[in-house]
């Protein structure tokens, strides 16, 4: 009885490794890529829902400019519409 030697059973090894890779990413390559969050088939319906939180941010149009040029401070209410899009709504400026 032949016992294979270290090399021959390496390139197998090897051999097997390269042809399992392969055929891994082309599986994957088939999935589309998007910027989105949905699933396709799985979230077609998803509808998001109105959660806000208050964030501070910049507010140079409804608060004005510091000397140095830059936005005033100013509190929105910030969330995401039913349409998933973020959204900042104005409340009143100075922060929390």
């Amino acid at each position: 009885m032949e016992f294979p030697t270290l090399s021959r059973l390496f390139a197998a090894c090897v051999l097997v490794f390269a042809v399992g890779t392969a055929t891994a990413e082309d599986q994957v390559s088939r999935v589309p890529r998007t910027d989105s969050l949905e699933l396709p088939g799985l979230t077609a319906c998803h509808i998001c829902e109105w959660r806000p939180k208050l964030n501070q941010m910049p507010a140079a149009e409804q608060c004005g400019t510091e000397e140095s040029g830059t936005g005033k401070i100013g509190l929105f209410e910030c969330g995401f519409s039913q349409e998933c899009e973020r959204e900042c709504h104005f409340l009143r400026c100075g922060s929390l």
